[in-house]
């Protein structure tokens, strides 16, 4: 696949999926959903965040689609979809996908985007040569004039995050020198990957985000199955901490045959002002 450069696309928004990218010369745009942990559901909410963006910004250009995965791991727990309609005629669902692992970094280095440096610890790339060549990336971001100072701190910090996750061992202060000093917790967004990868533990980070996309899931499916959001939606699903009770709701859900059905799936765990335990 290839990659274009931040430079070329004119302006993104968030969809219910991840990330929509609009080409300046439009009637074409690339969705691109990431993945950085398992989840069987994973093309299916991709499926459910192209609908929504042809149906919310009335575009009938085409829309290529990119799942991302971090790791080999997360694309192989995706379950693969096709879809068949009035048992005739078959839609399958064939997105390009990126899994950073098995890429070499030099892929991404030869795009000459400082952009794109924070995603190089997460090529086909070692340990050992992460710590060693880190202390150029970072240098490399800090001294990019194109960018402004929040596009630089963020950019370090991503940076920091993705090596985390790599780094399995170092602690935060390993991470902070590999860097040059700079310091991930002076950042929002240094804060939000500390919270997930350090402070609540890696394993428990998994879980957490598996629990917020299932609530995305079943806020998108609603939307798709009923044809209205609601704003109390997510209040309630946030009172929901287990992921079983989760996928249940959402196989039910999924299920309905009718909007009746699906409300009645849905109200079935809400009903009557009781939250699901």
């Amino acid at each position: 696949m290839t990659i274009k450069p931040a430079a070329s696309l004119s302006k993104k928004s968030k969809t219910a999926a991840n990330i929509i990218f609009e080409k300046m010369s439009g009637g074409e745009a690339v969705l691109l959903e990431a993945q950085g942990y398992d989840d069987v559901y994973c093309y299916h909410r991709t499926v459910m965040g192209r609908m929504m963006y042809h149906i919310q910004k009335k575009f009938t250009g085409k829309l290529r689609t990119v799942v991302m995965f971090l790791e080999e791991s997360h694309y192989h727990a995706a379950s693969k979809l096709a879809h068949h309609f009035d048992g005739s005629s078959e839609l399958a669902f064939q997105p390009t996908v990126f899994i950073f692992g098995q890429k070499d970094v030099s892929e991404l280095e030869n795009l000459d985007d400082v952009r794109l440096v924070p995603l190089y610890p997460l090529c086909k790339v070692s340990p050992e040569q992460i710590g060693t060549t880190a202390p150029k990336w970072a240098e490399r971001i800090k001294t990019a004039a194109e960018l402004s100072e929040t596009e630089r701190r963020d950019l370090l910090s991503y940076l920091g995050g993705f090596m985390m996750h790599r780094l399995k061992e170092s602690n935060l202060e390993n991470i902070n020198k590999l860097l040059g000093g700079f310091k991930m917790e002076d950042t929002q967004a240094g804060k939000d990957l500390i919270a997930i990868g350090v402070r609540m533990g890696r394993e428990e980070g998994q879980e957490l985000g598996a629990i917020l996309a299932m609530r995305e899931n079943i806020v998108d499916l609603l939307t798709v199955k009923l044809g209205r959001t609601e704003k109390t939606w997510r209040k309630e699903l946030n009172s929901i901490k287990d992921i079983k009770v989760l996928k249940t709701l959402y196989r039910a859900i999924l299920q309905a045959k009718t909007r009746k059905q699906a409300k009645e799936a849905y109200e079935a765990v809400f009903g009557n002002g009781k939250k699901a335990k």
